[in-house]
């Protein structure tokens, strides 16, 4: 085998472009593993989101179920609120009622 200047280029052509396809292989499966793990990231945050809306609904809904329950006493209290109302003395208030 002799070895000269010609088939020392065509070695480094070849070692060179060998490289660079080994270097696109790589890079293609890098590429591939970045996008499987950003699928997988939003399929995460898309399911946390999910479990945060149902847990946001569910406590609306106890809220209004709370609220359902608690509004029959509001419109007793609140009688009884304007007939009491904050800031005046009891002496103030029997002065109102007493014409």
């Amino acid at each position: 085998m002799i070895i000269d200047a010609k088939t020392i280029v065509i070695t480094l052509i070849l070692v060179v472009l060998a490289f660079a396809l080994g270097l696109r292989m790589v890079r293609a499966f890098a590429l591939s593993i970045a996008q499987e793990n950003h699928d997988a990231n939003k399929a995460l945050d898309a399911e946390e989101e999910e479990k945060r809306i149902k847990r946001e609904r569910d406590a609306d809904t106890a809220a209004a179920t709370a609220f359902a329950k608690v509004e029959p006493l509001l419109s007793t209290t609140t009688a009884s609120a304007i007939r009491d109302t904050p800031g005046k003395t009891s002496l103030q208030q029997q002065q109102q009622q007493q014409p």
